[in-house]
């Protein structure tokens, strides 16, 4: 089962990328993933950070991925998917 707090941050689909075109709306977008981050209680369920992994982007949003990140890690078998999030951002 999904929380309603980790839904209503996954309704809001794929970060957006820092290479987005700046304006109003995307900083509304990034401010309200941030928020929605931090009223998710610690530790997610496997399911909880599945779903949670599906709404990386391609960077670090302005750092919000690295909160998904650390949220995702929180669950007991956290997904492969954030392994490679984190990966991928070294290379």
């Amino acid at each position: 089962m999904i929380r309603p707090e980790v839904a209503d941050f996954i309704a809001l689909g794929t970060l957006p990328s820092e290479d987005d075109e700046p304006d109003e709306a995307l900083e509304v977008r990034v401010d309200r993933a941030a928020d929605l981050l931090e009223l998710v209680e610690r530790p997610v369920t496997d399911e909880e950070a599945h779903a949670l992994a599906a709404c990386f982007g391609h960077d670090e949003c302005f750092g919000v991925a690295w909160r998904l990140l650390h949220l995702v890690e929180t669950a007991p078998h956290a997904p492969e998917a954030a392994r490679r999030w984190r990966e991928g951002l070294t290379r």
